[in-house]
């Protein structure tokens, strides 16, 4: 009985031990997480439209776009202090009531530290058909003199952590683009990818 206690009495010790460890493990753990947070203050990079006119715009009786022409400024952003971020399979599309007009596409590039690189567009199509949902969605947006685009897209990132830790992820984009028609500006909005969190 006396060595049945003793050896229960080394493994409950043992057991604490091994929590205390792994306890002072998990605080050092976040205490490095905190100080990479405050000291570097990583964060994602990001693509966003920043401008965008509508050109042109003839549609035809026949339930098509015969002409639209749109200029888009894409800008990459990379926010970081230490670190050149990498983009790559940069694509966006441009759709009007589900149907794609035109899509984007870009060489893999980098940006630089706390860089931003700018990325103009000119989207242009003819002859889009738009289908009998999508005649009636235009002439009802000519006839309230607001068109709206809709633009999705997703880039590649890749960047690094204190120069150490990789991270590689997707950056994606999905807003709408409301142009006043005839005069073709845009009305504001926000359209980014940017992540309210910190690095996602």
């Amino acid at each position: 009985m006396f060595g049945w206690r003793h050896r229960s009495g080394a493994a409950e010790w043992a057991a604490v031990v091994l929590f205390k460890v792994l306890a002072v493990v998990v605080l050092l753990g976040t205490v490095a997480v905190l100080v990479v947070v405050v000291l570097l203050q990583p964060r994602a990079p990001y693509v966003a439209v920043r401008a965008a006119s509508l050109y042109a715009l003839v549609y035809g009786q026949t339930g098509a776009l015969d002409d639209v022409q749109v200029t888009v400024r894409v800008e990459a952003r990379n926010g970081n202090v230490h670190s050149t971020a990498y983009f790559s399979r940069l694509e966006c599309r441009l759709a009007f009531a589900g149907a794609t007009l035109a899509v984007l596409r870009a060489y893999p590039f980098r940006v630089p530290a706390r860089g931003v690189l700018p990325l103009a567009y000119v989207a242009h199509a003819q002859g889009a058909p738009l289908g009998d949902a999508g005649s009636a969605a235009m002439e009802t947006a000519l006839r309230d003199g607001v068109v709206p685009f809709r633009v999705e897209g997703e880039a590649r990132t890749r960047w690094k952590v204190a120069g150490i830790v990789s991270v590689d992820q997707w950056t994606r984009l999905a807003c709408q683009l409301r142009f006043f028609w005839p005069n073709g500006t845009v009305l504001p909005s926000r359209c980014s990818s940017k992540s309210k969190f910190l690095f996602f």
